[in-house]
């Protein structure tokens, strides 16, 4: 099986990282402890991390595909922007209006009301009027602030690929450029210790770039790193140890978490391979399951085990998520013919599921 097979396993660890991201939220939705895997993320922050970490390598090989500003631009707009959109009226017209403590009038009368529309062009908004303010959180959708960091970064790749800067033969000035920008997260800005990286501080999240630009060099180097990939893991690991030892375990993930990802994603594994068949749910699941999350927990209270919390909510996000690919993502992205020259036309519009690109997953 060839690097640019179709027969893989990104659509398995999409979903996984969409779950991992659900069941983290469960936790946080009920205002208890979110477990920490290595004691230094929590179950969100990994999916997260997953996502960018593909999306990067994703998004770039579909540059590498197709390099037309206009096009690229379209997929990345036709992956995100109508799910985006549809969820956010969902939460206005539909989940809003149903639990809020305020009187329909008031709720419509509101500007919070209709400043939430402002999501439309990635001003993601937290309250509506009324809405979950008896909920131990009163967040409305806890899960979208990533989107327009992950926009942000298409547009640097964007740049970076009309500057011919991921061009084959720039390779080694991609590396340095990825290096150190890790360097500067990670050492001197330093991440994890540093108090300006805190949630809603104004350089929270600067590292889920960094998990974006080592997709896109793995992308770069997909041939090589493929060919010599025990060696490279072996020497990433010799690092990550290293820099455990020196307290710096949140590089240390850095290093090994987004090559362990994209490896995995690259093989082939007999049941893993086809999570796709049916569509790709993990956008959905994942713009959907805080707002279904709290809409539950505003209905049922949170006097009842979590796993069954976590049931309840998975089961309803599911059908949101499965709705929402095949009435507004899949039909959205089979627009895709229009642009003529792309991966629509090398692969057969009537096969959209491998037309896709996730979210953050994301690469057509």
């Amino acid at each position: 099986m060839t690097l640019q097979s179709r027969s893989n396993n990104f659509d398995f660890v999409r979903l996984l990282a969409a779950g991992v991201v659900l069941c983290g939220h469960q936790f946080a939705v009920f205002l208890r402890p979110e477990p920490s895997p290595f004691g230094l993320i929590t179950l969100g922050t990994l999916g997260v991390l997953i996502f960018f970490s593909i999306s990067g390598y994703l998004v770039a090989q579909s540059w590498d595909r197709d390099p037309h500003v206009l096009r690229f631009a379209a997929k990345r707009f036709l992956r995100i922007w109508p799910g985006l959109a549809i969820v956010t009226c969902v939460a206005v017209f539909i989940a809003g209006p149903a639990v809020t403590a305020w009187s329909l009038r008031a709720y419509f009368s509101s500007s919070m009301t209709w400043d939430y529309l402002s999501q439309f062009y990635l001003n993601i908004k937290y309250v509506l009027p009324g809405v979950f303010e008896h909920n131990p959180v009163s967040v409305v959708n806890g899960s979208l602030w990533t989107i327009p960091i992950e926009v942000r970064w298409y547009g640097i790749l964007l740049v970076a690929g009309i500057l011919g800067l991921l061009r084959k033969k720039l390779r080694v000035a991609l590396l340095l450029g990825v290096a150190l920008y890790a360097i500067y997260i990670y050492g001197i800005f330093d991440v994890q210790h540093n108090p300006r990286a805190a949630f809603l501080r104004p350089d929270f999240g600067c590292e889920y770039g960094s998990y974006f630009c080592y997709g896109v060099l793995m992308n770069g180097f997909r041939e090589e790193w493929h060919r010599h990939r025990l060696l490279l893991f072996g020497l990433l690991s010799v690092l990550a140890v290293a820099l455990v030892a020196l307290r710096h375990g949140y590089a240390a993930i850095y290093v090994l978490l987004p090559f362990l990802v994209i490896w995995f994603g690259t093989s082939s594994t007999p049941v893993l391979r086809g999570f796709g068949r049916y569509g790709d749910f993990s956008y959905g699941i994942y713009i959907y399951a805080f707002l279904i999350q709290q809409f539950l927990i505003s209905l049922m209270g949170i006097n009842h085990p979590y796993w069954m919390a976590l049931l309840a909510s998975t089961v309803c996000t599911v059908g949101c998520a499965v709705l929402s690919w095949h009435f507004v993502e899949a039909p959205a992205m089979a627009l895709k013919r229009h642009f003529g020259r792309g991966d629509a036309e090398q692969v057969g519009v009537a096969n959209t599921h491998v037309l896709r690109a996730s979210l953050p997953p994301g690469a057509d």
